[in-house]
């Protein structure tokens, strides 16, 4: 069954809808995993501003369904700096109505120098794109996430952070599990 889409005024077949609710579920996964950094400019009463780079792989556990994602679990590690080596964390959502579908998530990353807490919220910047509408495919993710608290050398971070990434799916609907990559570059303020 198609549906008109009053938005763009073209047709749109449920494996459409599949692989852009795919690629909602991707960007939501990297972003959710706490992967995420990019230039923050902090107030000087919240702290120092230190630079944050990192690498992340992993698997995230989703469920494409009739145009909604949820994303159960991101599970990644890596090292950054600031926490050192260190492994990812996050949930999130999405419902697709694009090719690229914007998403939101909770993450964190977590390691022998402390905890970054994340929030990625809806935006026209947040967002994941699938390459196909069906069969195995590669989402590409990138986003905006802000810092909302830390420990250790991230006592009390904050800022926006930055990433961009990839996550492969073996389909485009049902559960699915696949592995991402994930890089982050950027600034936080920290106490």
């Amino acid at each position: 069954m198609a549906y008109q889409s009053s938005a763009i005024n073209a047709t749109v077949t449920p494996s459409r809808r599949r692989a852009r609710a795919w690629g909602a579920a991707v960007a939501s996964v990297a972003l959710c995993a706490g992967v995420f950094a990019s230039p923050a400019v902090a107030s000087a009463s919240a702290g120092k501003v230190v630079a944050f780079s990192g690498h992340y792989t992993g698997k995230a556990a989703l469920l494409i369904s009739n145009g909604n994602v949820t994303i159960s679990s991101v599970k990644g590690t890596g090292k950054g700096t600031l926490v050192g080596t260190s492994s990812v964390l996050g949930s999130g959502a999405a419902s697709a109505a694009a090719q690229c579908d914007p998403f939101t998530g909770t993450g964190s990353i977590t390691g022998t120098g402390g905890k970054i807490t994340l929030v990625v919220t809806k935006s026209t910047t947040t967002q994941g794109c699938s390459n196909g509408e069906s069969g195995p495919v590669t989402v590409t993710f990138q986003g905006v996430a802000k810092a909302t608290g830390g420990t250790g050398k991230t006592k009390a971070a904050s800022g926006s952070l930055k990433f961009h990434g990839t996550l492969q799916l073996g389909n485009t609907s049902g559960a699915q599990t696949g592995s991402f990559s994930v890089t982050l570059t950027g600034k936080l303020s920290v106490k």
